[in-house]
Formats: structure tokens, sequence, C-alpha cells
């Protein structure tokens, strides 16, 4: 019996073992993924950055050029509109 109790032992030693070693295996495998993606991704969020930069710019340029004229307009009317109030509010003081 006792031959059979140590072989029982060992098994379980073995097994717990093998059990242990899967996690112990995803844990590295993850730890050695944060370590490559820490290394490769600053690259790539810079060059995202200037691309984004970039993007930004050019949508800034292009809202300009198309509100500007639109502001200009609406300034211009709102000078008219005024200058107009003001000579409506002329006439009617000498009347």
């Amino acid at each position: 019996m006792a031959p059979l109790r140590d072989i029982a032992v060992i098994l379980l030693a073995l097994e717990a073992m093998l059990l242990m070693l899967v996690p112990a295996a995803v844990i590295g495998v993850c730890w050695y993924g944060v370590r490559w993606l820490r290394r490769k991704l600053p690259p790539l969020f810079a060059q995202a950055r200037k691309i984004l930069a970039l993007v930004r710019l050019y949508v800034e340029r292009t809202g300009a050029a198309i509100a500007a004229p639109l502001i200009t307009i609406y300034a211009v009317a709102a000078q008219i509109r005024a200058t107009w109030t003001s000579l409506i509010g002329l006439v009617r003081e000498e009347n």
C-alpha cells in the first residue's frame, strides 16, 4: 500500500505543478507582451500625433476659409443695420 500512496503523492504534486504552469505561462506571455507593446507603441503614437496635428491644421484652415466670408458678410450687414437704425433715429428726432 505504501508504494501506491507514494505514487499518488507524486502524481498529485506533478498535477499541481502542471496546473500552476498554465497560469504562470499566461502571466509570462502577458508580461512580455506588455513590454513589447511599451517599446513599439510610443513611436506609433508620436507618428499618429503628427498626423492628427496636420489634420487639425487643415481642418482649421478650411474652416477659417469657409467661415471668414460668412463672418465678414454678417459683420457688414450688422454695420449697415446699425447705421440704418441710427439714421432712422435721427430722421425721427428731426420730425
